[in-house]
């Protein structure tokens, strides 16, 4: 249970915010949760319903006392909250090949005494994958609990879809490096699923995360949804309204898109073109031809 209901408030806009950016428009909510959402902001609780007194039967006397109504208890739902995080790691990569810094990296992550409270027995810190020479670093999300099992950014539904975007806009795996935003997966989850990252363990992943993109010095990098573009530029703009822009990321141009996940929740014609437009972007700064054939994937007109 959250003691700090500025934190939890916090949480909760996280989660509807990765909701909203999933295409989902309406949620349904318990009593249960409505009365500890009135709690947490100050607000004052419905009062307990009540139940009504039973009419005397005729045979009673007149005086007879109504029977008490009995209140009925309420529940509080339990908000789960986020684990305290230190403060961000600050280390030099030692001089070397890509190969030979990306291994001092590993290490380093391997032995991190804060990324260790956050994995079980089973599970290793998740670096990206892919190519050293990479031309373009494609950045997600927070790991998922499939991601972490497999042991691989991008596994499952949202990596197939990625894999399909890819192909489509001829970026073959020479020329990429797909790593999430984090190396570990958001502790505890919501009973929705997913935790989205807090700003907090963002800022301490986020020097891990430069690292990679240091050690590729890719031409370009694209944040593929809101929790990349938080972390490499900031809540602002929302990325909405950031995609199909060009950012700077110190000295490497940064293109905001939607994630794979938000095109499996909402996979219309536009939502798919908005995607498209960006990687068309993406390949003529990485001078990729491009046919009218591609140029005119998903067009609604």
């Amino acid at each position: 249970m959250i003691d700090d209901p500025a934190e939890a408030l916090d949480i909760l806009l996280e989660e509807l915010k990765r909701q909203k950016a999933a295409g989902v428009r309406r949620l349904s909510i318990s009593d249960d949760s409505l009365a500890s959402l009135k709690a947490l902001t100050g607000a004052p609780a419905a009062s307990p319903p009540t139940v009504a007194p039973a009419k005397p039967a005729s045979s009673a006397p007149a005086s007879a006392a109504p029977r008490p109504a009995t209140p009925i208890a309420v529940r509080p739902a339990v908000v789960a909250t986020a684990p305290a995080i230190a403060d961000a790691p600050i280390f030099t990569l030692p001089a070397g090949t890509k190969s030979e810094r990306m291994q001092a990296l590993r290490q380093l992550v391997d032995a991190c005494a804060e990324t260790k409270k956050h994995l079980t027995a089973s599970q290793r810190p998740l670096l990206g994958h892919g190519s050293l020479e990479a031309k373009v670093v494609f950045v997600g999300e927070a790991p998922s609990l499939e991601e972490m099992e497999a042991g691989k950014a991008f596994a499952g539904a949202s990596g197939e879809l990625l894999q399909k975007i890819l192909g489509a806009a001829a970026i073959s795996p020479a020329d990429y490096y797909l790593v999430p935003v984090m190396v570990w997966r958001p502790e505890p989850p919501t009973q929705y699923g997913k935790r989205p990252p807090t700003a907090r363990e963002l800022a301490f992943n986020l020097p891990y995360l430069r690292a990679q993109i240091d050690v590729i010095a890719p031409r370009i990098v694209v944040a593929l949804g809101a929790q990349a573009f938080e972390a490499l530029h900031g809540r602002t703009p929302s990325i909405t309204q950031a995609r199909g822009q060009w950012f700077d990321l110190g000295g490497v141009p940064l293109m905001p898109t939607y994630h794979p996940n938000y095109l499996l929740h909402n996979p219309s014609a536009s939502a798919k073109r908005a995607v498209w437009e960006d990687f068309l972007l993406a390949m003529e700064k990485l001078g990729l031809p491009i046919s009218e054939k591609q140029r005119g994937y998903f067009a609604t007109n």
